[in-house]
């Protein structure tokens, strides 16, 4: 009767393909967190890229931007410039002709 134990021969197969699909499993987890963590990083990765695209691209339009408001700010004072020496011309204009319309007077007053 030993030798038909069909139940015990059962049993040991169980056990030994019990024993491999665990083998198997923890073989194969480790694989899978393998590539979990391949597909992780590269997405990671991928993400902080576009991220430094967009920012390095957003930067330099704001730089852009400032530079030209600071030209348009040079040329403002540029201009001021321009205008107040003009304005101080005709100031210096405009007193020789007050003091000529004033000696005129005073000649004609006399």
């Amino acid at each position: 009767m030993g030798m038909f134990d069909v139940d015990g021969l059962h049993n040991q197969i169980k056990s030994k393909v019990l024993e491999i699909g665990f083998q198997k499993f923890d073989e194969s987890i480790d694989k899978l967190s393998e590539q979990l963590h391949e597909i992780t990083t590269s997405v990671f990765d991928t993400k902080v890229e576009s991220a430094s695209r967009v920012i390095s691209q957003a930067i330099s339009l704001y730089e852009n931007l400032l530079q030209q408001h600071q030209k348009a700010h040079q040329e403002t004072l540029e201009q001021r410039g321009t205008d107040k020496i003009w304005i101080c011309q005709k100031q210096q204009e405009l007193e020789q002709l007050n003091n000529q319309i004033e000696a005129m007077m005073q000649k004609y007053a006399v």
